[in-house]
């Protein structure tokens, strides 16, 4: 059961991921310094505490534990949770709220916000997620942190701090924007999300499942599953840009060990550095 499994951490550079995941049992991520979350599974007490979640698709092992926050955080008098997710998921899991309520003759307070690709969901003013497209075998997405930068536009730089001030009273936009791809999280998906999302090669940490990691399973069989096969993977290692992909998700039948073996015998040697397996006790 993925009860017994504690929550375990990985760290790369400023960024914290504490988690779960197994493929089929139970799959959640939560990054402390944010307080966000990216899927539940059954829920965790470590995840009461987060306001802010964003869920990948509906399959249980991701999203089960939905209700089991909301009770918790009511009982602990914390305010209304906020679970981003796809758009097809807000009526069903309001009517699954709705029978809880009536079971247990209590109403509960949360909020259901169905999102779309590339939608803006602002975190702070530095930070913003933004949902991306997968192809899973039910509607589903991806979801990826965005580090905000800014700094003044060079026809301005010349300006003292009393001409800056009334051309923004004028309504100039004196400062250019832009968006740094930090951590990117894809849930249970097929290949394509790394072919079609045009930030995907450049996001510095890509939480990526890999469900399958040899021949037991074929390409083909993955694909049925709506999952990702190592072997999709390895020919695209060339084109990701950024600092690491931390493979989640994987078949029960890998023990990590195993995972990272496997890695090291079928990962080309430049591009083996990047790849890292998502801890389990």
């Amino acid at each position: 059961m993925l009860h017994s499994f504690p929550i375990v951490e990985w760290s790369h550079g400023e960024w914290t991921i504490k988690g779960s995941t197994v493929a089929g049992v139970g799959t959640c991520f939560m990054i402390p310094s944010l307080n966000v979350a990216f899927d539940v599974a059954q829920g965790f007490t470590h995840f009461v505490s987060v306001p802010r979640l964003f869920i990948t698709h509906g399959h249980m092992d991701h999203a089960a534990g939905i209700p089991y926050l909301i009770s918790q955080r009511g009982l602990a008098h914390l305010p209304e949770p906020v679970f981003y997710m796809p758009e097809h998921m807000v009526q069903p899991m309001t009517q699954i709220m709705k029978t809880w309520e009536q079971m247990e003759g209590h109403q509960y307070r949360y909020q259901f916000v169905g999102v779309e690709d590339n939608e803006p969901i602002t975190l702070r003013p530095d930070m913003l997620v933004r949902p991306f497209a997968t192809h899973h075998r039910i509607p589903s997405l991806g979801y990826t942190v965005f580090r905000v930068r800014k700094k003044l536009k060079s026809e301005f730089a010349s300006l003292n701090n009393r001409q800056l001030h009334e051309a923004r009273q004028a309504g100039t936009e004196i400062e250019e924007h832009w968006e740094e791809p930090e951590v990117s999280f894809t849930g249970d998906t097929r290949i394509e999300f790394f072919d079609s999302c045009k930030w995907i090669r450049r996001t510095r940490i890509l939480v990526m499942e890999v469900t399958y990691l040899d021949e037991r399973k074929s390409i083909a069989n993955a694909r049925d599953w709506g999952h990702v096969h190592l072997d999709e993977l390895i020919p695209r290692l060339p084109h990701f840009a950024g600092e690491k992909i931390l493979v989640t998700h994987l078949s029960s039948r890998y023990s990590v060990a195993e995972c990272q073996r496997l890695l090291d015998e079928r990962v080309p040697p430049p591009f083996r550095h990047k790849i890292e397996v998502f801890p389990q006790p």
